[in-house]
């Protein structure tokens, strides 16, 4: 049983580079070890298998940089928040950075929404790909997407709230906050599948960067 003097912590962090290849249990892995290195007086289950109290919002899928992860942390009442940044940030890999560390206030089940920014690269139709996505994503889209039940052709277009396209430094450029609920959460990697589709061409490379998270009511979540 948790101490009923226990806080929670939220820790917000980025993984970038390298660390986009790392799985979920890794990335776990990963801040258990660091948590210990640190020192940090958390908090532990009870069982025969005692482990840290830590969640995370919005597991990444593998590929995915971010620079809005957000975790929490139950720990001993005299934790202090920047005493956590510093010590679990010292015992991190410089790929994976600590941004703030604060007592939570927002559920992670109040996120809404998440914000991506991806680069694609459709080599000499790279310009192209800009404005096709541009009107695309205002109309119904149509995608092979994975549910519960298995593999089914569903418009996407309602778990879209927002998406623009530019064409910048011989990328397209797609910005776009999606659904991000347990009921209605899109992957941006369908965005970018519907666009090659739609253009008869596959991309020569992608880079897809979750760059924020937000609440129903369109505020950034903390």
């Amino acid at each position: 049983m948790v101490s009923q003097t226990s806080k929670t912590l939220r820790v917000k962090f980025e993984k970038t580079g390298k660390l986009k290849y790392i799985s979920h249990l890794d990335l776990l892995r990963t801040m258990q070890t660091a948590l210990r290195r640190a020192r940090v007086d958390m908090e532990y289950s009870e069982g025969f298998n005692p482990h840290m109290k830590i969640t995370f919002a919005l597991p990444l899928s593998v590929g995915i940089e971010s620079v809005c992860e957000f975790m929490d942390l139950k720990v001993k009442p005299g934790v202090r928040p920047n005493e956590v940044m510093r010590d679990l940030g010292a015992n991190l890999p410089s790929e994976m950075k600590i941004l703030d560390v604060y007592e939570s206030e927002a559920k992670f089940t109040d996120i809404k929404y998440a914000s991506y920014r991806t680069f694609l690269d459709f080599g000499d139709r790279t310009e192209e790909a800009a404005r096709l996505a541009n009107e695309m994503f205002k109309g119904a889209v149509t995608v092979l997407k994975k549910t519960k039940s298995g593999e089914k052709d569903v418009d996407i277009s309602p778990m879209i709230k927002s998406v623009s396209a530019s064409f910048e430094y011989g990328m397209c450029v797609i910005e776009s906050t999606l659904c991000a609920d347990s009921a209605n959460y899109l992957n941006p990697y369908y965005l970018d599948a519907a666009l090659s589709e739609r253009l008869g061409c596959e991309f020569a490379a992608r880079r897809t960067v979750r760059i924020g998270a937000q609440t129903g009511d369109g505020k950034a979540f903390r």
